[in-house]
């Protein structure tokens, strides 16, 4: 064997396969058994995330269409779909899952999460022309699952959908309730409310027991988890005590979850929110009970987009990640006020790296001088474990087309 060929030979012995396997410019190489891939979707119409167990079990939390009226306005969103207008939101999150679980035959999405009712989660019926044979709109969690089955829904409402009030008049609660009644009766879905303090709601489903993973249900409706078991403690107060108007909004209601992969960490949170508008009660701050019993973890999911109410101090601090993916899509996305807390050493020492998906150009200008500090400003980015969960890499990937090309590599991070 030449010189050369021979040194190149012991060079490749000598690095990970992972390495080689993730080159920057070439696609992303497919998931393998033992790996946990945590894929944030970047569509730029709101949250997407899918998950991919060591088994090859899949979990899909979200899939953002927005209304392209602002509810709060009246006037039109005018951000763009990526990687383009040519298909909708949903149809695009259902190809990029259709392409991370091409280890599949037939590619399936075993559970599926809705955060909670909100359009940039779960898809917004309004102005939206394309229907299914079952009668209802495409848009978000009802267009993927037009194209690639779903075993099992898990959501906060399920079965009345009348906490804190009645959601029946919603046009979106009502469009994705016949979703499901169709593919319940066509399709063997099964829907099952997410109970806060759970640990066997979502498990491994193609070989149960062989890993160490754990998917803790951590709060929903202002349930929380005590840490304690799978009992839980209620923040909320009785509605009963309260005037419709001070029940609490649909983001403290989120759905939050931690993921656990040996000594790998996982915290996502919805929309909850931590940072009180002045005079408000201290129970709409959700966040601070949760950093209670969430403890330290390696990656977070920014809370609420990185909006101005999210983050606050106790959670940071608690949580103390090495990475913080932002899944943004509007112009407050992420605040400048928000970037400082996840960036002070006051907080917590030690180094962190922020990612975020889709940065609008009105973002970019508010965040100023911030913006060097981030690691990414566009592109889905992908986490993805190691074997038994020792360590981990952040991928960001190309989202302008569908080629998946790895755009950038940082890491390997030490899990806690």
């Amino acid at each position: 064997m030449p010189l050369v060929r021979l040194l190149i030979f012991c060079i490749r012995l000598l690095i990970p396969a992972t390495v080689l396997s993730q080159q920057l410019g070439e696609p992303l190489p497919v998931w393998r058994p033992g790996q946990l891939d945590i894929h944030h979707i970047n569509t730029g119409q709101g949250n997407a995330t899918l998950v991919v167990f060591p088994d090859g079990t899949s979990l899909l939390i979200d899939a953002g269409a927005i209304n392209k009226l602002d509810w709060r306005t009246n006037k039109p969103r005018n951000i763009p779909v990526k990687p383009s207008a040519d298909r909708q939101a949903g149809e695009w999150i259902a190809r990029y899952v259709r392409n991370a679980l091409r280890f599949q035959g037939e590619p399936v999405i075993d559970y599926a999460i809705i955060t909670h009712f909100h359009d940039d989660h779960m898809g917004s019926p309004l102005n939206v022309t394309k229907q299914s044979e079952g009668g209802y709109v495409l848009a978000g969690i009802t267009e993927v699952g037009e194209y690639i089955p779903i075993r099992k829904m898990l959501d906060r409402g399920w079965p009345n959908y009348g906490y804190p009030r009645s959601l029946m008049a919603d046009s979106m609660v009502a469009n994705y309730r016949r979703f499901l009644a169709w593919q319940i009766q066509h399709k063997g879905l099964v829907v099952e409310p997410f109970k806060a303090g759970r640990n066997d709601q979502v498990t491994l489903r193609k070989q149960p027991g062989k890993y160490s993973v754990e998917v803790r249900n951590v709060a929903v409706n202002g349930e929380i988890w005590t840490g304690d078991s799978n009992t839980t403690q209620t923040l909320f107060p009785d509605l009963t005590t309260l005037k419709a108007a001070d029940y609490p909004n649909e983001n403290m209601c989120s759905i939050a979850l931690k993921i656990r992969y040996g000594a790998f960490d996982y915290f996502s949170g919805g929309d909850i929110q931590g940072v009180l508008q002045f005079g408000a009660p201290a129970w709409h701050d959700v966040e601070t009970p949760l950093a209670k019993v969430v403890g330290p973890v390696d990656v977070q999911s920014v809370d609420h987009h990185g909006y101005a109410d999210s983050q606050n101090g106790s959670l940071v601090a608690s949580l103390r990640p090495r990475v913080f993916v932002i899944p943004a899509w509007a112009s407050s996305h992420p605040g400048r006020d928000v970037l400082e807390r996840l960036f002070s050493e006051s907080v917590y020492s030690g180094p962190r790296d922020v990612f975020a998906t889709n940065l609008l150009e009105d973002a970019k200008t508010a965040i100023g001088d911030w913006l060097p500090k981030l690691k990414s400003q566009s592109g889905h980015v992908v986490i993805r474990v190691e074997r038994g969960g020792k360590s981990y890499r952040v991928l960001v990937l190309e989202d302008s087309n569908e080629s998946y090309m790895v755009k950038a590599v940082e890491g390997p991070y030490q899990s806690h």
